[in-house]
């Protein structure tokens, strides 16, 4: 499926048939009713060409069907629902996979987790760690364990600014795993804003840890595991084992 190749089109050469070349001011319209990879629009409880349910930004391709491109929601079984970032019909960033007994959270490939990535299935069961094609090959669950056992049972998933977060969240406070569309994740205690301001474990989007005091997503102060999680209210005692900040993971 591709979009319509109109709207953006040079004027015709010399010796075209005129009546094909699209005004400016009729494409700029047009481009605002159904969408262009840079502008999608916005649908809600759209039927796409495979039947399934779609809300949230996408283009119009030729065959009437709209495709999503950008972030939103799709509904595809009473058992299966993805929220995140797509690109041509495809999951390409963040994404929250609920299968209702189960969840993915992470960076999607191709609509296959891809990256760091969070799975907790039902009775609270969970796998963190690096994920290829749906499969955990590096699992690192042992050190964002501390951030599991201080939650309590209830979770908050929230996506807004296009990030996904996972964890409980305050009037001012948000604590657990928040997961950017670039790949990186951080896990700790920062403002219900979701800056990445904070005390964090912070996941790198090109495979590397770092842990510390961020500002605005970036490291301004390296610290000890102990410290992020005292400065997070968090006993140390939960702290199971250290992780590698110098190894790149994938």
């Amino acid at each position: 499926m591709k979009l319509f190749g109109l709207f953006n089109k040079k004027k015709e050469e010399k010796g075209t048939d005129p009546h094909r070349t699209v005004a400016p001011e009729v494409a700029s319209m047009l481009e605002g009713i159904i969408g262009t990879d840079e502008k999608p629009v916005k649908v809600e409880n759209t039927k796409l060409a495979d039947g399934t349910m779609y809300t949230g930004e996408a283009i119009l391709c030729t065959d009437g069907f709209y495709q999503p491109n950008g972030f939103g929601k799709r509904i595809v079984s009473k058992d299966l629902e993805l929220t995140g970032n797509w690109k041509g019909g495809r999951v390409n960033g963040v994404c929250y996979m609920n299968m209702h007994q189960a969840m993915v959270t992470g960076h999607f490939v191709d609509s296959r987790p891809d990256g760091w990535c969070l799975s907790i299935e039902g009775g609270r069961g969970f796998v963190f760690g690096v994920f290829k094609k749906d499969d955990c090959v590096c699992s690192l669950g042992e050190a964002v364990a501390w951030m599991i056992k201080s939650m309590s049972m209830g979770l908050n998933i929230n996506s807004r600014k296009k990030q996904i977060f996972v964890g409980q969240t305050a009037i001012t406070k948000a604590k657990g795993f928040l997961f950017s569309n670039n790949g990186d994740v951080f896990v700790g205690v920062g403002d219900a804003d979701f800056n990445k301001t904070g005390y964090f474990f912070k996941f790198t989007e090109d495979g590397f840890i770092q842990i510390g005091r961020f500002e605005q997503g970036t490291l301004v102060e390296p610290l000890a595991p102990e410290e992020v999680l005292r400065a997070n209210g968090i006993s140390p005692n939960l702290l199971s084992k250290r992780v590698d900040t110098s190894k790149k993971y994938f």
